[in-house]
């Protein structure tokens, strides 16, 4: 059996993007998915969880996101004892 949660996903989203024009970028239905999410989970585990899951499924609907930038995670002056070239004091 499906779970109130499950269904309530469903149908919030749905509400959602039922407005969205079909030639809607992957990115601006992701933004506005996140939009909605607080009204939907109110802050509930149960609920984040739930509202992921289903987002994950629509926007799969929809293509594919669009490929990450390669930003390093750190930036090239900061200097860690591990990487290579540097001198430890």
């Amino acid at each position: 059996m499906y779970s109130d949660w499950q269904a309530s996903a469903q149908k919030e989203i749905a509400r959602l993007m039922a407005d969205v024009p079909a030639d809607t970028d992957w990115k601006e239905r992701q933004r506005i998915l996140r939009s909605g999410a607080q009204c939907f989970h109110g802050g509930t585990s149960w609920g984040k969880k739930v509202w992921a899951k289903h987002c994950k499924a629509y926007l799969a609907m929809h293509g594919k996101p669009p490929p990450a930038k390669d930003v390093p995670l750190f930036a090239a002056d900061i200097t860690f004892p591990f990487r290579e070239g540097t001198t430890h004091g």
